[in-house]
């Protein structure tokens, strides 16, 4: 009779545990990347969003001093460790279910941050997305982490390969993680005409909705369009204008951010190429267009719709 008690007993324990159980993956959430912020700020927003994940109850959440001591006896590197392979890797390492990780990058007042959740026995992509925000790191570290950690704690649909471009205005009250803007029609002449004249990643930009062209860009366009000109005193000031824009946003893009590499890299590969030479690197083909023949490539590749977001991913760009 007893035993037939205890055999009851452990069913109904097993059953009311199962969902639990299941419920509750183990989490390893890596040290973000830093790029133009101190490591101690993105150490702190790591901290931060452990403590916010904790706080929601889905995840056990595995320790960094015992996951890093088990990553530190197999000789494994956490340097630079925000990409999909390097994270499957540490995250079978630690023996977890699942890995965050990604990188935190600040141009002026913006910051972009990049996550990744991994499933480790997959090793796919569960979650990807960027989140933009406007402000300094005390709102990142409060509404950002909290924006973040609803977007991570959301039930999949299903597997996502592309990342989630975070829309946020800068005239907004908060920064909340708003739908990314959808382009019904990535892609034509638009922005093949925009990779080619204004800069190569332009193009590339405006089909994942980012249609910002700077007003230094535009002073350089109307330069270079003056410069064709047959009669030579236009081609003469065309060109001075356009020359002389190239090399302010030279200086104002690319040296400032990225010193004499990222100036170089502005004014011969385009501006933005150099503005984001910290956290992106340099395409083969934006070396090619000193050859032509990579500036006729990226243009195809504009008008066929591809995106920034799609090529650093398939390229591995992000440093």
């Amino acid at each position: 009779m007893l035993k037939n008690i205890l055999q009851y007993s452990m069913t109904i324990i097993l059953i009311l545990s199962g969902p639990v159980s299941a419920q509750n993956k183990s989490l390893v959430i890596m040290d973000f990347e830093a790029s133009g912020v101190p490591p101690e700020e993105a150490k702190v927003f790591t901290e931060h969003l452990q403590v916010e994940l904790f706080n929601r109850d889905l995840f056990t959440i595995l320790e960094m001093p015992d996951v890093q001591k088990k990553l530190a006896e197999r000789d494994f590197s956490l340097a630079k460790c925000s990409g999909a392979p390097c994270l499957a890797e540490a995250g079978k390492l630690s023996g977890t279910d699942l890995i965050i990780g990604g990188s935190i990058t600040k141009i002026e007042d913006n910051f972009s941050v990049t996550v990744r959740m991994i499933d480790v026995k997959n090793g796919n992509v569960v979650k990807m997305f960027i989140y933009q925000h406007s402000g300094n790191i005390i709102s990142l570290l409060s509404d950002g982490v909290v924006t973040i950690t609803d977007k991570l704690s959301e039930p999949n649909k299903k597997p996502e390969e592309k990342p989630l471009i975070a829309q946020t205005s800068k005239t907004a009250t908060n920064n909340s993680l708003s739908s990314p803007k959808i382009v019904a029609n990535p892609g034509g002449i638009g922005p093949a005409l925009a990779s080619c004249l204004i800069g190569p990643r332009v193009g590339l930009e405006m089909n994942e909705g980012n249609n910002e062209i700077h007003l230094s860009e535009w002073i350089a366009l109307g330069g270079l369009i003056v410069g064709g000109s047959a009669k030579w005193p236009f081609t003469v000031t065309g060109n001075m204008i356009s020359n002389g824009t190239r090399a302010y946003m030279a200086y104002d893009r690319g040296g400032i951010n990225n010193s004499f590499e990222g100036a170089l890299a502005s004014f011969f590969l385009g501006p933005r190429v150099g503005n984001e030479l910290h956290y992106r690197k340099i395409r083969t083909n934006e070396w090619l267009q000193l050859c032509c023949i990579g500036k006729i490539l990226i243009t195809i590749e504009a008008y066929e719709g591809k995106t920034m977001t799609e090529i650093e991913i398939e390229e591995g760009l992000r440093k």
